[in-house]
C-alpha cells in the first residue's frame, strides 16, 4: 500500500507540467497561487498532527530555503510555459548533479570517481537536449530558467544538508511554502498578471486550486507520511518515476514529441543520476534521499 501511495504522489507531481501549461497565468502568478492555496491546507494538517512547537532560531534555514523555493517554482513554471515540458523536466532534474559539483566546495564532502562520471555524462545529455530544443525553435530563456530552477533546488539541498538541528518534516514544509508565498507576494503585485485570475474559466480555476491542494498540500502530506514506513533506497528509486511520468503526460495530453537526441539526453541524465544514487553506500544514500526530498518540493 505504501508503494502505491508513493507512485500516486509521483503521478501527481509528474502532471505538474501539464497543469502549468493549461493555466493561462504567468509563471510568477502560478507559483504564488500554488503557495497561497497550499499554506492553509498544510497548516491544518500540522495542527491535526499536533506537531511540536519549535524555536524560532531553528526555522531560519527553512525560511531561507523557502525563499529559494518560491523562485525555484517560478523559474520551473516559466520553463514549462516556454519550452517543451519534457525538456524542462529533464533539465530541472540536473539538480543532483549540481549538488555533486558544489557539495565538496560548500560542505567539504569528498567526490568519488563515480560521481565525476555522472557529472560528465549528465552534462553531455544536457548538451544534446539544449541543442535539439534550439534547433526546434524554442527560445533559450525557457531552457535557461529551467536550469536555474535546478540550481536553486540544489542550493536548497545544500542548505538542508548543513542543518544541524532539524524540525519535523510537516513543520519544515509549512515554513518553506509560507516563506515562498511571502517572498513572491510583492513581485506578483508589481507584475499585475495575477489580476487576470478573475477572467479564468472554470477549468483553469479548478486546475489552479488543484495545483495548491492536490500537488502541494495533499501530495506532500502523503509523501512525508511514508518516511517511517519505507526504506531510503525505495523512496529514492521511486522518486525517479516523477520525471518519467512528466514526460509521458506531456506526450499524451499536450502532444509533444520526443526526438532521438532528447531521448538519449534524458536517458543519460536520469539514468546516470539514478545509478549514482543506487550505488552509494547506505550512509550516503540518506544524503541522496534528502536530495530527492528537497528536489521533490516542486
Amino acid at each position: 500500500m505504501n508503494r502505491i501511495k508513493l507512485v500516486l504522489v509521483m503521478i501527481i507531481w509528474g502532471s505538474l507540467g501539464v497543469f502549468t501549461k493549461s493555466i493561462p497565468l504567468s509563471a510568477l502568478s502560478l507559483a504564488f497561487l500554488r503557495a497561497f492555496i497550499a499554506v492553509p491546507v498544510l497548516f491544518a494538517v500540522m495542527k491535526i498532527k499536533k506537531t511540536d512547537q519549535v524555536k524560532w532560531a531553528l526555522l531560519k534555514p527553512y525560511l531561507i530555503s523557502g525563499v529559494l523555493l518560491g523562485f525555484g517554482w517560478s523559474t520551473l513554471f516559466y520553463g514549462f510555459k516556454h519550452t517543451s515540458i519534457s525538456s524542462a523536466v529533464i533539465i530541472y532534474n540536473m539538480c543532483p548533479v549540481y549538488v555533486m559539483i558544489f557539495a565538496p566546495l560548500v560542505l567539504k564532502e569528498t567526490i568519488s570517481k563515480l560521481q565525476i562520471a555522472v557529472i560528465f555524462i549528465s552534462f553531455f545529455g544536457l548538451f544534446l537536449i539544449v541543442g535539439q530544443n534550439l534547433l526546434d525553435g524554442y527560445g533559450y530563456m525557457g531552457l535557461v530558467l529551467s536550469a536555474i530552477s535546478g540550481m536553486l533546488y540544489a542550493t536548497i539541498v545544500l542548505i538542508n544538508r548543513s542543518i544541524k538541528y532539524r524540525v519535523d518534516n510537516q513543520t519544515a514544509t509549512f515554513v518553506q511554502i509560507f516563506a515562498a508565498m511571502l517572498v513572491l507576494l510583492p513581485f506578483v503585485l508589481i507584475d499585475g498578471n495575477i489580476l487576470t485570475v478573475v477572467y479564468l474559466d472554470v477549468k483553469a480555476v479548478t486546475y489552479t486550486i488543484l495545483l495548491g491542494i492536490l500537488h502541494t498540500g495533499v501530495a506532500y502530506t502523503i509523501f512525508f507520511s511514508l518516511y517511517e514506513h519505507m526504506k531510503s533506497v525505495e523512496i529514492v528509486s521511486y522518486s525517479y518515476l516523477e520525471p518519467l511520468f512528466g514526460i509521458l503526460f506531456s506526450v499524451i495530453f499536450i502532444g509533444e514529441t520526443l526526438t532521438f537526441p532528447q531521448i538519449i539526453g534524458g536517458i543519460l541524465i536520469l539514468g546516470s543520476t539514478y545509478i549514482g544514487e543506487m550505488l552509494k553506500s547506505p550512509g550516503s544514500l540518506k544524503s541522496g534521499l534528502r536530495t530527492r526530498q528537497a528536489k521533490d518540493i516542486i
